[in-house]
């Protein structure tokens, strides 16, 4: 049976959304603590930004729907300690690849 033009699908046939892609090469504005893709990864529904102080673990630091994230939208940072930032898409199946990392020191 044919709905419109499309044919009917039997309930959970439907193809799941694919992980993101790379949020390509990012960019670190320093005054504003932000990391900036240059589109967002296809199939992203959100771009969350992760911090790791030297010798640390990796923390989630900020999520945003465009392609600007904060690095501090969810607590921040310590000064004189190096941080390594990198970006993720992220969607309903999950978290796709990062991107490059940069890394800055707190002030």
């Amino acid at each position: 049976m044919k709905i419109g033009r499309q044919p009917r699908r039997d309930s959970g046939d439907a193809e799941s959304q694919p992980l993101p892609l790379s949020p390509g090469a990012v960019t670190f504005a320093a005054a504003a603590l932000t990391l900036t893709a240059p589109a967002m990864p296809d199939h992203a529904t959100t771009l969350r930004a992760y911090r790791r102080a030297a010798s640390g673990t990796a923390e989630l630091a900020g999520s945003s729907p465009t392609t600007t994230v904060s690095v501090i939208e969810l607590g921040p940072l310590t000064s004189g300690v190096t941080y390594e930032f990198w970006p993720v898409g992220r969607n309903s199946q999950g978290e796709g690849p990062q991107s490059n990392h940069v890394t800055h020191v707190a002030t």
